[in-house]
C-alpha cells in the first residue's frame, strides 16, 4: 500500500485559485508468485478527487494486471509480460516521483503509463543495459475499451550503461488514432532520448522528447511537432534530506510562436523512515512550482505543494 496526502496552494494572476488538501493517489498492490519463473502484479489506483472529474469525490482505477514469464524462451535474463502492463517509453515506466510533478510523458500527454499489451524484455550481458519491445492497444488504463484502433501501438526501448555512473537511453513509439476510417487517420511518431549521471551524492537526469503528428490521408494539413526538454538535478545531503530542482521547456507546436511553457520546480525530500532494504517508507516532499507561458493569454501560475507519502507491505508465505 502507498498513500499520498497532499496540500496544494495555487496562485494565478495574483489570485488564490486553489487551496486544497486531498488524498491525491493511493496504490493497493498484490504480487502473486506462482513459481520461480511466473510472477504477477495487480494494482488498484484510487484517489479522493481527480481535478473535480468525479462527482462523488472519490475514484478507482485498475492500474496493473499482468503476468511475467521469465525464461519463456532460451534467452538469458529475459521475460514475457502479458496484460495491463508498463509502457516502456522514456522514464515513465520507472518514474519514482522524486518531484511531486509526474513524468514528462505523462503530464505532456505523450503516452499512458500503462496499457493492455504484450511485451518482451531482457538484459544486455555483463550489465551493459537492457531492452524492451512492446505491442499495446493504445487505450491506456483510464478509459478501458474506448480508444482501441485497428492498428496496435508499437514500442521499442533501449538502455545502455557503459559504466555504473552513466546511463543512456532511447525509446520509439508508433501509434495511430481514428484508423478505422482511413480518411481521418492520424499517425504519431514519438521519440525520447535520456541521459542519467550519478556521481557520489549528486545525480542528474536529462531528457528530450519529440512527438510528430501527421494526417497522411488528408491534404494541406501540416505535421505538428511537439518538443519537451527537461533537466532534473538531485543532491543528497545525508540519508534523510535531498535537495532537487527541475526545469522543463514545453513547445506544443513548433509551427506556432509564443506558445512555449517553462516550468521551474525547487524541492526538498525528507525521509523519516526506511525499510530493511533502505527503500523509502515514510517521507515528506515539498515543492515550489512556477509555470510561465510566452502566450499573452496565459497567466503565470505559482504552486506550493507539500506531500506526505507512506508505504507499507507484508509478505504472506505458504506453510
Amino acid at each position: 500500500m502507498e498513500l499520498w496526502n497532499r496540500w496544494t496552494y495555487q496562485i494565478s494572476d495574483g489570485e488564490v485559485t486553489k487551496n486544497e488538501m486531498a488524498l491525491k493517489r493511493g496504490y493497493f498492490r498484490l504480487e502473486p508468485k506462482f513459481s520461480e519463473d511466473i510472477k504477477g502484479r495487480f494494482n488498484l489506483d484510487f484517489f479522493s478527487d481527480d481535478d473535480n472529474k468525479v462527482a462523488d469525490g472519490a475514484g478507482l482505477k485498475i492500474k496493473y494486471v499482468y503476468l511475467d514469464f521469465s525464461n519463456f524462451i532460451p534467452i538469458k535474463d529475459s521475460k514475457l509480460t502479458v496484460g495491463l502492463m508498463q509502457t516502456y517509453f522514456g522514464t515513465i515506466y520507472e518514474w519514482s516521483y522524486p518531484t511531486i510533478e509526474g513524468d514528462l510523458s505523462d503530464i505532456y500527454k505523450f503516452v499512458s503509463s500503462t496499457d493492455f499489451g504484450l511485451g518482451f524484455s531482457g538484459k544486455i550481458p555483463n550489465g551493459f543495459g537492457s531492452y524492451n519491445l512492446g505491442v499495446y492497444n493504445g487505450e491506456g488504463y483510464k478509459k478501458v475499451g474506448e480508444n482501441i484502433n485497428s492498428d496496435m501501438n508499437y514500442v521499442a526501448n533501449l538502455r545502455i550503461t557503459p559504466i555504473n555512473e552513466v546511463t543512456f537511453g532511447v525509446s520509439y513509439m508508433f501509434r495511430s488514432e481514428n484508423d478505422v476510417d482511413a480518411d481521418n487517420r492520424e499517425e504519431y511518431n514519438l521519440m525520447v532520448g535520456i541521459g542519467k549521471f550519478a556521481f557520489g551524492n549528486f545525480t542528474l537526469l536529462a531528457e528530450y522528447l519529440q512527438k510528430i503528428e501527421s494526417a497522411p490521408n488528408v491534404d494541406n494539413v501540416d505535421d505538428v511537432t511537439t518538443n519537451v526538454i527537461s533537466i532534473l538535478p538531485v543532491y543528497k545531503i545525508n540519508d534523510k534530506i535531498e535537495l532537487l530542482a527541475r526545469y522543463d521547456i514545453h513547445d506544443p507546436n513548433t509551427n506556432n510562436d509564443n506558445d512555449i511553457e517553462n516550468t521551474i520546480i525547487a524541492g526538498l525530500n525528507y525521509h523519516i523512515t526506511r525499510d530493511a532494504n533502505h527503500a523509502p517508507k515514510l517521507f515528506v516532499q515539498t515543492n515550489y512550482k512556477l509555470t510561465q507561458s510566452e502566450s499573452d493569454n496565459k497567466n503565470d501560475v505559482q504552486e506550493i505543494l507539500i506531500q506526505l507519502r507512506w508505504i507499507f507491505s507484508e509478505t504472506i508465505n505458504k506453510n
